[in-house]
């Protein structure tokens, strides 16, 4: 590969539609904090770090409702109910790639993380559809024509 020329049109990397700061919560919090973060913050997904601030696992909606049913009011950390290992993405990731893993893990988020995996920000489907629909909106991407359209 060649050095980028004056004109190069670099593609949209993670960093521009990240949602920053992050919200997290630590491993050893109960999980049922999750459900106040989500419900309070409208997301789906919250990142689960150790007190490094180190990505070790991935709590969303859905195991926070298998927890509930499963454990009722027994104190849990949130540890004992993440995913883990996680799907990552870096600052630097083209948005484009983002989504391909998304799409193909059947994942709604990536959390963004450094070298050392510190968690720097959160990539979501909703992060990457609005940027979609912002170049639709200024003609920079046009929807394929469908062989019905010429009627």
């Amino acid at each position: 590969m060649g050095r980028k020329k004056r004109g190069d049109v670099m593609p949209l990397q993670v960093a521009n539609r990240m949602s920053k700061p992050p919200l997290s919560i630590r491993d050893d919090a109960d999980y049922r904090t999750a459900f106040d973060i989500m419900r309070k913050r409208h997301v789906h997904h919250v990142p689960v770090v150790n007190p490094k601030g180190v990505v070790v696992g991935m709590l969303a909606e859905r195991d926070l409702l298998l927890a509930a049913n499963h454990y009722q009011n027994a104190p849990v950390e949130a540890q004992d109910v993440m995913h883990s290992p996680v799907v990552t993405a870096f600052k630097r990731t083209p948005l484009a790639k983002a989504a391909r893993t998304m799409l193909a893990k059947k994942i709604g988020g990536l959390p963004v993380v450094d070298a050392k995996r510190r968690l720097l920000g959160m990539i979501t489907e909703t992060d990457v559809l609005r940027e979609f629909v912002g170049l639709l909106g200024k003609g920079g991407a046009k929807p394929p024509k469908n062989s019905r359209d010429k009627r």
